[in-house]
């Protein structure tokens, strides 16, 4: 089967037609296609197309070139001479040929793009099974995409989506992405910069809501133990029983003086004799010795209570933490999912 252009030259092109159907890449691998190229590009200015000679000249030399680079598979120059092309004449069979190119460099974003470009005036401009083939690429490919949509309500944050930053909020921003793992990073001076990497899926949209915090909106403290004043109560225990040691210590040195006072009277009443310790006199001795050893006792467990308590309290002193933002919006750190009709993806809330 055979078709005829004419350009605005005067000559007559004419080029083969083969026949190829869209074909169904096995899960995980790109599109391929070996369609040749076999659109007409007419001129038709009901539709708009009413560019002039110069630019609809330069639009077919472009256009052809760009033809026999894709028939001989020479990918790249196809896009390159095709991109030309579009610079002088926005024709669907331009995108549509185009899109046959970057078909076969995998780059399914942009085959959406000129697809989509391709099929808005309908099937005329293409032919009718173009159209179609048209249609089903672009059912094909959207099999490899997935829609996101963006949002930051706090003004002068930075949002960027795969290391490109894509406004400023506040705003929104939607559009297709391959399906796979992306990142979304929102960033503003004085707060802390937000980043997630979700792997979202084939055909879902994928929502999320960036919000920042300052480092003090982020900090909290907690302590090792809930029960705060326990190391106090170990202090204060401690140093009650050292007031009580500190006690024994004075009663045992009044004792003490008891029993020297008791000695100098004996021996003063006992001039010729010396003193006979009586009992009363030794018990005033050893009350005082008990006391003293009940009192160093005390001391010593006092100290040791001190240091323990002291201890605790180091212990269980208030310490510094990070908490994500995620906490603070009540998400955990994985993905919520939203399923909705025609719809499917998750919500990410907080301040990253």
């Amino acid at each position: 089967m055979t078709r005829t252009l004419a350009t605005a030259l005067g000559v007559a092109l004419t080029v083969s037609v083969a026949a190829a159907q869209p074909v169904q890449a096995p899960a995980g691998a790109p599109m391929k296609t070996d369609e040749k190229a076999v659109t007409r590009l007419e001129n038709d200015a009901s539709r708009g197309d009413a560019v002039s000679p110069a630019d609809e000249r330069e639009a077919r030399i472009a256009f052809l070139r760009g033809n026999d680079d894709l028939n001989d598979g020479l990918f790249p120059q196809a896009v390159d001479d095709y991109t030309a092309a579009l610079t002088h004449w926005d024709h669907p069979a331009i995108h549509y040929n185009l899109a046959l190119a970057l078909i076969n460099l995998d780059r399914p974003l942009e085959v959406y793009d000129h697809l989509t470009k391709a099929i808005a005036d309908g099937p005329e401009p293409l032919d009718k099974d173009k159209y179609d083939h048209a249609k089903e690429y672009l059912q094909l490919v959207q099999g490899q995409l997935a829609d996101i949509v963006v949002s930051c309500d706090q003004p002068g944050v930075k949002v960027a989506v795969d290391g490109k930053e894509v406004f400023t909020a506040p705003g929104t921003y939607t559009a297709k992405v391959r399906a796979g793992k992306h990142t979304f990073v929102a960033d503003k001076q004085g707060y802390n910069a937000r980043s997630t990497a979700p792997v979202i899926s084939p055909g879902d949209t994928f929502r999320i809501e960036l919000t920042l915090y300052t480092t003090e909106e982020l900090t909290r403290y907690r302590r090792r133990w809930d029960t705060a004043w326990l190391p106090y109560v170990v202090i204060g225990a401690g140093a009650v029983v050292g007031l009580v040691g500190g006690g024994l210590e004075l009663s045992a040195q009044s004792s003490f003086k008891d029993y020297d006072a008791a000695i100098i009277s004996c021996n003063h009443d006992n001039a010729n004799g010396g003193c006979n310790v009586t009992t009363s006199i030794q018990h005033l001795r050893d009350s005082g010795n008990a006391k003293r050893t009940a009192g160093l006792v005390m001391y010593g467990v006092a100290g040791s209570a001190i240091a323990a308590g002291a201890v605790l309290a180091y212990l269980n002193r208030r310490q510094e933490y990070r908490i994500h933002a995620e906490d603070l919006s009540g998400e955990q750190v994985s993905i919520t999912p939203l399923v909705a009709p025609g719809m499917a993806g998750a919500l990410v809330q907080g301040h990253f």
